[in-house]
Formats: structure tokens, C-alpha cells, sequence
């Protein structure tokens, strides 16, 4: 780690010095350890990341060290964090008016929306059915990291496999922090869990991971559009 911050988490506005030399790494391909609602993460910057285009970028790029740092397999995916709901026709195609129901009415918030990806998501960065994991954060810090690096931001948990996201600074694992050219230390997250994940792909509402977001919040909406529900099978996944 070449940098750290420490910043005050329950602050209105981010910290302006630690998101713009945060933004600035990012931009540049390094790789960040930031906080969210949910848990603290680790992520590039979309666009640093696909210069390249669908090509995989080099081994000493931010997008591979957080595989590396993670002890994950490349195969895997990353989700992304976005500005809001208007980023489902930038980077999904065949949006639902459903998704759309749940991204205007819980985003910002700790929900995570898997849709349909389209040209402008790198085939590496698309899940192998073609589908990428979208967020919106309530996280002042990461919203203006979006704003700042004028992408999405590519973000996952700060943990290596196999052990529990951190939801205080004081929790990431020391080779995470090695990992990182630059952390923001915001102390404890204010969700304290990760997000909920959903998928409306199938053509009826999967809750994936029960996170932060409760399951009843998601059916109200769920129902409120019409959604017809998933079995619940789906919520084991």
C-alpha cells in the first residue's frame, strides 16, 4: 500500500484530498481499498481497466491484482458500482420494467442488480452467461469516486476466499492492505453487511445472496410491480 486515509465515516461530504488521489489512482490502473454502506472493497476503475478493450489486461494491472489479492480465479466476475439507475440502458440491454421498479425505488442503497450486459461491458468483465452485477451505493465516498473517475467503479468485497468481508477497516486482512496502492479508512460500515443480490433475467425475481437489504423490502417492490416471484430455491444460491 502507497497510501492511506483516514477519513471521517459519518461525514455528509467525502473527504475531498482522500477521493480525488483516490480518483487519480484509479484512473491511472492502480487499485483501491474503499468503503462502502455494506462492506469495504477493493476495485479499479472500469474504464482504466478496458483500455484494451475485451482483452484481459496485463498481469500487473489493478483489475488482475484484485484476483491475485483475493485468491480468486479469473474466470470470476466483478460487480460494478455505478452512478444510478439511468447506468441500466448504459451498460444492459432487454432492462425490465421491473428491474427498473427495484433500481429507482432501492438504489442508492444495498442492492445488487444483475442484468443483461451490453457492447460497451468487456467480454472479460461479463459473466459467462452474458449478464454483469450493477450497484448503486449510498456511500458518499464511492459516489464521488464515480463521479470523479467518471466511470464505474469495478468492486469486490476485501477479503481473501474464503474469509468474511470486512465491515470495519480494522478488520482487512493485512495482505489486502499490502495488495492496495492507496486505502481510505472510514472505520466501521454503516450496514455492516453485504449487499443483496437479485436477478430478474430468468424472467421472474431470484434473490441470490440475502444481504444487507432485507428480503421482505425486495418483494414489496417485487409486488408492487408485478414481478412474478422465484421459487425459493433460488435464495440458497
Amino acid at each position: 500500500m502507497q497510501r492511506l486515509y483516514r477519513i471521517d465515516g459519518e461525514a455528509g461530504r467525502p473527504h475531498g484530498p482522500a477521493v480525488n488521489d483516490a480518483a487519480r489512482m484509479l484512473n491511472a490502473g492502480g487499485l483501491a481499498l474503499i468503503p462502502t454502506e455494506t462492506v469495504y472493497g477493493i476495485g479499479v476503475a472500469v474504464a482504466a481497466a478496458a483500455r484494451g478493450g475485451d482483452e484481459l489486461p496485463p498481469e500487473e494491472s489493478g483489475y488482475r491484482r484484485i484476483f491475485s489479492v483475493k485468491r480468486r480465479d479469473l474466470a470470476q466476475t466483478v460487480p460494478w458500482l455505478v452512478g444510478g439507475p439511468e447506468d441500466l440502458d448504459r451498460y444492459g440491454r432487454d432492462i425490465d420494467p421491473a428491474t427498473r421498479a427495484l433500481a429507482r425505488e432501492l438504489w442508492p442503497g444495498a442492492l445488487t442488480i444483475v442484468i443483461k450486459a451490453n457492447e460497451r461491458v468487456p467480454a472479460f468483465m461479463q459473466a459467462s452467461d452474458g449478464t454483469v452485477a450493477l450497484r448503486a451505493s449510498r456511500s458518499p465516498v464511492v459516489a464521488a469516486l464515480v463521479r470523479a473517475c467518471a466511470c464505474p467503479l469495478a468492486v469486490t468485497s476485501a477479503n481473501t476466499h474464503g474469509n468474511p468481508a470486512p465491515a470495519a477497516f480494522a478488520d482487512v486482512e493485512p495482505e489486502v492492505l499490502a495488495g492496495v496502492d492507496i486505502a481510505i479508512d472510514a472505520g466501521t460500515t454503516p450496514c455492516r453487511d453485504a449487499s443483496t443480490i437479485v436477478s430478474l433475467v430468468s424472467g421472474s425475481l431470484q434473490i441470490i445472496r440475502q444481504g444487507a437489504l432485507p428480503a421482505a423490502e425486495i418483494e414489496r417492490v417485487a409486488a408492487s410491480a408485478q414481478i412474478p416471484p422465484g421459487d425459493d430455491g433460488a435464495r440458497a444460491l
